[in-house]
């Protein structure tokens, strides 16, 4: 049996879906299952991480421009074909086949692991009925309409790994996997007093103006304010609100020991959407957290996490592969 992790994204590409598809294909190697990683040769944030050590296949496909839809659409669809073909000629029956939400139409590929014998996980990071919210609100019936399409799909999954309890698929075949961290940060380190950092993407998925008020109450008690990522919403930002571009894992792990306060952004409109991957990095250094435009299921998944003694493991994913 053959575990295939695929997502869009392969090293030494940092999108957090690449970062966790490696760190699970290790963990599962070094657990003695065969695993083989498969993406895409395209780019979303580039790094210098360690490369795994993981049997990988690359599957051309046409490279997009982030931040411009029509070109991200057609990425999508690059992404999604090579996939496809990839599951059609080179999975086996009875391999697993564990699928993340990157690109979004991946959730159909579950037919074609069927049709080659294979077990699909769904690995939900967005659920983009939600999401797509965060770029334009559309009609509430269209909303039902693409969620009922949604959900449907998600059930006729073997299972579907959820990474929060918030997101907005509630299915008997639903089980919950917490993310952990994306970065081995080392022994602590002392903080710069009056330094509050913001880490990674702020995008669709963040609301701009309570993030930003969120900022301004801090900086009115003497903080300095600066945000290490990108993203549509990033170059918005007021100029009092410091923008830095980290080159490698080394400064980002120096500066989330640097920072006294971490930032955590969500919008309290699109709850069921997702869950900020950059709180468990935070949550590891022992900083204080400040996170803004938290609500409804996401406010109550963020108390449940902060309730927790222990971090998320990947042994869940071994226990949820045994019971199948």
């Amino acid at each position: 049996m053959t575990i295939h992790i695929l997502n869009q994204y392969l090293w030494p590409d940092c999108a957090p879906t690449a970062i966790y598809a490696d760190q699970l294909g290790t963990f599962l190697k070094r657990n003695g299952y065969r695993v083989r990683r498969v993406g895409g040769n395209g780019e979303y944030r580039l790094g210098n991480r360690p490369q795994p050590d993981l049997e990988e296949v690359v599957l051309p496909v046409w490279k997009g421009t982030r931040g411009r839809v029509l070109s991200t659409i057609k990425e999508y669809h690059s992404i999604y074909g090579a996939l496809d073909r990839y599951i059609r000629s080179e999975v086996c029956s009875h391999d697993v086949v564990i699928v993340t939400s990157a690109p979004p139409q991946s959730i159909s590929l579950i037919d074609s692991i069927r049709d080659r014998g294979g077990i699909g996980i769904y690995w939900l990071q967005d659920y983009y009925p939600e999401l797509l919210r965060g770029f334009v609100e559309y009609p509430s019936l269209a909303r039902r309409i693409l969620s009922g399409y949604w959900n449907r799909t998600l059930e006729s999954w073997n299972r579907v790994v959820k990474i929060s309890g918030n997101l907005a698929y509630h299915g008997e075949n639903a089980t919950i996997i917490r993310n952990g961290t994306t970065l081995d940060l080392g022994p602590i380190q002392p903080f710069e007093p009056g330094l509050a950092c913001y880490f990674g993407n702020l995008g669709y998925g963040h609301s701009l103006e309570i993030f930003v008020e969120s900022c301004r109450e801090l900086r009115e008690k003497g903080y300095k304010i600066i945000v290490l990522g990108d993203g549509p919403k990033a170059s918005q930002l007021p100029p009092w609100i410091e923008r830095k571009k980290i080159l490698s894992e080394r400064e980002l792990i120096a500066w989330h020991w640097k920072a006294e306060v971490h930032l955590v952004a969500a919008d309290p409109n699109i709850t069921g959407a997702v869950f900020p991957s950059k709180y468990w990095n935070s949550r590891l250094t022992g900083r204080r957290i400040v996170p803004s435009g938290f609500a409804g299921s996401m406010l109550e998944e963020w108390r449940y996490v902060e309730g927790l003694t222990e971090m998320p493991s990947l042994q869940e994913w071994i226990s949820l592969l045994k019971t199948m």
